[in-house]
């Protein structure tokens, strides 16, 4: 037993290393290098940027000025809600006033597809064929003036059909969930270098790859947009081409762990529905997460037939100084500085938790988000949608 926790407790501290190790540099580089207006891109080709929208908040507004705002010329925005009462509505026309390139739209109630989804399918109708080019985006986070730009260039000169950022989670305080958030947002943003798919924030498509490849037949009945689109254009030989820069601040704050655990449950049920083969290979990590810790512990309290409790007092104690460690190199990742014991314990909770969000996902195939829950299956199709009032 001695000897499987030794192997145990360093394939976990190898696997956290590698990921930290293979993402440094895109994750810094998501900071940005300082914004600069660029040089006009070749033919600047049309494009239309579609933001889904609900709820209202001061992340929302920050957000939504800071897209209303880029710098791509002849760019057209279209903000779309699902009604007319709901809550963005009258900030979004405060926001857009007598603008003639943005228009705020109405969709109407999904019914066979995630509500954004529905959403952003609208969107592209109203904008019909003359945008050779559109880009989605996130409502809830801050985007440099020059985001459109960065997306737009790997497709305006022919390197991608697809492009796509992230997003960093900024945190305003130190408390365990605000972390957590944190933590879990590094370590997908270091994944994005390994895996090159959309994970959330902005991305950019040929309007001709759109139409192509089925992307609308593919919203029109899943559950989320950037999850079904990347596996879906991976499958056809077209990967996303990922622009660090093009990453967008998630200012965070006082978080309550209930509203963590909410959304690492759905991140991770995002990854059983769309990605099935990922999921189920992912209790390998979440076991290597569990059983350092827990064997440390049956061995302390003399469980196994060596009863050393010497050998197990300096066992636990080297794995738990090596894991403090390595959460300690993820720490300088972090957009804004963290102090070393804050950051530990957030660090540790994120583990303990995402292995307790993991073990969520198995039993569910409903979804709920704002107000609305989702019965899905695989592949991440949306088989009823269910409203409050419904």
């Amino acid at each position: 037993m001695k000897t499987f926790f030794v192997a145990v407790a360093l394939a976990e501290l190898v696997m956290l290393l590698a990921l930290y190790l293979s993402g440094k540099a895109h994750v810094l580089a998501g900071a940005g290098r300082p914004y600069q207006r660029p040089a006009m891109l070749p033919g600047e080709p049309r494009a239309a940027m579609i933001i889904a929208v609900t709820g209202d908040s001061p992340a929302m507004r920050a957000g939504l000025a800071s897209l209303l705002a880029q710098d791509y010329p002849n760019l057209r925005y279209v903000l779309v809600t699902q009604d007319e009462i709901d809550i963005a509505v009258p900030f979004i026309r405060d926001l857009i006033g007598v603008r003639a390139d943005a228009v705020h739209l109405v969709s109407g109630r999904a019914s066979t597809c995630g509500q954004k989804n529905h959403n952003l399918l609208a969107g592209v109708a109203h904008v019909g064929d003359e945008p050779e080019i559109l880009i989605f985006c996130d409502s809830a986070h801050v985007a440099r003036p020059d985001l459109a730009r960065l997306l737009v260039e790997p497709l305006a000169d022919g390197r991608a059909m697809l492009s796509g950022g992230y997003h960093r989670v900024e945190p305003l305080d130190e408390r365990v969930p605000t972390l957590g958030m944190v933590n879990v947002n590094i370590a997908l943003h270091s994944l994005q270098s390994i895996i090159p798919l959309p994970w959330g924030g902005a991305m950019a498509v040929g309007r001709k790859t759109f139409e192509e490849h089925g992307v609308a037949r593919i919203w029109a009945e899943n559950i989320v947009d950037d999850f079904s689109l990347g596996p879906h254009l991976a499958k056809r030989g077209i990967r996303m081409r990922t622009v660090a820069e093009a990453c967008l601040s998630t200012p965070l704050s006082d978080v309550a762990l209930g509203g963590f655990r909410d959304w690492l449950v759905r991140q991770l049920l995002y990854l059983k529905f769309c990605t099935p083969e990922i999921w189920l290979g992912s209790i390998a990590a979440v076991a290597l997460f569990l059983a350092p810790p827990l064997l440390a512990v049956l061995g302390l309290i003399g469980v196994f037939p060596e009863r050393a409790f010497a050998w197990w007092l300096a066992g636990a104690a080297a794995y738990l100084a090596g894991l403090t460690a390595v959460g300690l190199a993820f720490r300088r990742l972090s957009p804004r500085k963290v102090r070393a014991w804050a950051w530990t314990k957030g660090f540790f909770a994120t583990l303990l938790m995402t292995a307790w969000c993991y073990f969520i996902t198995w039993p569910t195939f409903t979804m709920r988000w704002r107000g609305i829950a989702y019965r899905v299956t695989w592949g991440g199709r949306v088989v009823e949608v269910l409203h409050n009032d419904s």
